[in-house]
C-alpha cells in the first residue's frame, strides 16, 4: 500500500473511532474491523489492533486528539504529528498492545467493572480536577510508587516512557464512558509525582497545555 493511502487510513481510523468515542461507547468490533483493515495488512495484527480499539477504558478520543490532531499536554514534550504511514501504524499498535497488556495486568490490582466507567461515576480531586486528562500527556514520569507498593516490572518501563518512542500521553490514562473525561487507572497507587501534582500544577500549565503544533 502507498504510504500516503496508509497515512489517511490511519488518520480517518483515528478520526472516526476517537471522534464517536467522544460522546459514546467504544466502536463496535465490525465498525473496527472495516478501518483497520486498510491500516494493518497482517491479520493477527489487525485483530489485536481491533481488541483494544473496542477496550472498554481505552482512550481512543485522546489518541486521536495526540496522534492525529498533535495535542500534547506539555508543550515541552514536542511530538510533531506523523506524517509517514508506515511509522503512525507503528506506533499506535505499540500503544494498543501496551494497552492490552497493561489492562490485563490491572484486573489484578484495581477493581474497575469490566464494562467501563459511566462519565457520572467520576470525580475530580477535590473538585478543581475536571478530568481533561491532559496533564497526563507527557512522554514519561518518575515511576517512584507510594510506601509500600511495588508495581510489576513491565509498569516501570511503562511510566517512565521506556515502553514507547514519543509517548503521546501515560498509557494508564483510561477514558470514561459517554464523555471525553479521563481517569487514572492507578489513582489508587499512583506514582509519587503524580500524587504531588494539584490544583497550582494546573493552574499554571493551563496556559499552553493542549497546544496544537503543525
Amino acid at each position: 500500500m502507498p504510504d500516503d493511502q496508509r497515512l489517511q487510513a490511519c488518520l480517518a481510523l483515528l478520526e472516526d473511532l476517537g471522534g464517536g468515542r467522544e460522546q459514546g461507547p467504544p466502536p463496535r468490533p465490525e465498525q473496527a474491523h472495516a478501518l483497520a483493515a486498510g491500516v494493518w495488512g497482517d491479520t493477527g495484527e489487525r485483530t489485536q489492533a481491533v481488541q483494544a480499539l473496542c477496550h472498554p477504558y481505552l482512550a481512543l478520543t485522546m489518541l486521536w486528539r495526540t496522534l492525529g490532531l498533535g495535542l500534547r499536554g506539555n508543550p515541552h514534550h514536542l511530538r510533531p504529528r506523523d506524517r509517514d504511514g508506515a511509522r503512525l501504524a507503528r506506533d499506535l499498535l505499540v500503544f494498543l498492545r501496551l494497552h492490552l497488556r497493561l489492562s490485563e495486568k490491572l484486573k489484578g490490582v484495581v477493581d474497575w467493572p469490566a464494562a467501563g466507567l459511566p462519565a457520572n461515576a467520576l470525580e475530580g480531586d477535590g473538585g478543581w480536577c475536571d478530568l481533561c486528562g491532559q496533564c497526563c500527556c507527557h512522554c514519561g514520569t518518575v515511576p517512584a510508587p507510594p510506601p509500600g507498593v511495588s508495581y510489576p516490572p513491565g509498569w516501570y518501563h511503562a511510566l517512565s516512557g521506556e515502553a514507547l518512542h514519543f509517548q503521546p500521553f501515560c498509557p494508564f490514562l483510561f477514558q470514561a464512558l459517554g464523555q471525553p473525561l479521563y481517569f487514572c487507572g492507578l489513582h489508587p497507587i499512583k506514582p509519587l509525582p503524580c500524587r504531588d501534582f494539584g490544583r497550582a500544577d494546573c493552574e499554571r500549565g493551563r496556559p499552553t497545555r493542549g497546544l496544537i503544533r503543525a
